[in-house]
């Protein structure tokens, strides 16, 4: 039963993202693809059919907490990793999320034509390489999400991080938002392809600023801080 609902909720997304991303994404592009107005507006296109997506998922509550959060002023947004879920979930928060993103979402059929166009970065051509588009996103109001694990967690367990998010947060001077996520590894295991029953929360966390020491005073402190942060955060939760 968990496969026929898994397959019939696949069946639909796919449907409903060829009706309403895709060729939104396609016609936005062909006919406004410099203006600016008009490429938020398909921002906020996505993050809705994507709030859509994970609400349509059988059994699963989603649920969100944030401590006041905006995404008013542009930051680089860390999270932990455990699902193709993860991503989705992200961009739901807000129409003002871009995210930097692996070949694999880069390249897939669905996304590709949407994320291209919304102005998505590979992580393959290399941060140095994207520094002057991450920059002119923020600029534009973007926060930029990086995932520091870089994949996903097969057993919904922290990871080590790699310096990327925090190398660029230090390079363009921005806040750090971290975000935590509790479940959509057991929904979606990155070891399946079956929906299970469950509950997805997501919670927005305390922003840190460029300038606050308390996490580091370099990339590098602040990938060991952050990475031990998030360890920490963990263990609270095995242990309730």
């Amino acid at each position: 039963m968990r496969k026929i609902k898994t397959y019939f909720v696949l069946t639909v997304i796919a449907v409903t993202a060829l009706l309403w991303p895709i060729p939104c994404a396609c016609f936005y592009n062909i006919v406004w693809r410099k203006n600016e107005r008009r490429r938020l507006q398909m921002h906020v296109i996505l993050s809705r059919y994507f709030r859509f997506v994970m609400r349509l998922i059988p059994g699963v509550r989603f649920k969100i907490g944030n401590n006041g959060e905006t995404f008013e002023k542009p930051a680089i947004l860390i999270s932990n990793h455990q699902s193709h879920l993860d991503l989705l979930a992200m961009i739901a928060l807000s129409p003002k999320i871009v995210a930097i993103t692996n070949k694999w979402v880069w390249n897939f059929p669905f996304y590709a034509p949407v994320i291209r166009y919304l102005e998505f970065y590979p992580i393959a051509d290399g941060l140095d390489n994207g520094e002057d588009h991450i920059r002119s996103l923020m600029a534009r109001g973007y926060s930029i999400l990086i995932f520091p694990e870089g994949t996903r967690s097969a057993e919904n367990k922290i990871l080590k991080f790699r310096r990327g998010a925090f190398y660029l947060a230090e390079r363009v001077n921005a806040d750090i938002v971290p975000v935590y996520m509790v479940g959509p590894g057991k929904v979606l295991n990155k070891k399946e392809l079956i929906f299970n029953p469950g509950e997805i929360d997501i919670t927005i966390g305390k922003r840190i600023a460029a300038d606050d020491p308390s996490m580091g005073e370099n990339y590098r402190e602040k990938t060991r801080n952050w990475h031990r942060h998030y360890l920490q955060w963990e263990s609270t939760l095995t242990s309730q």
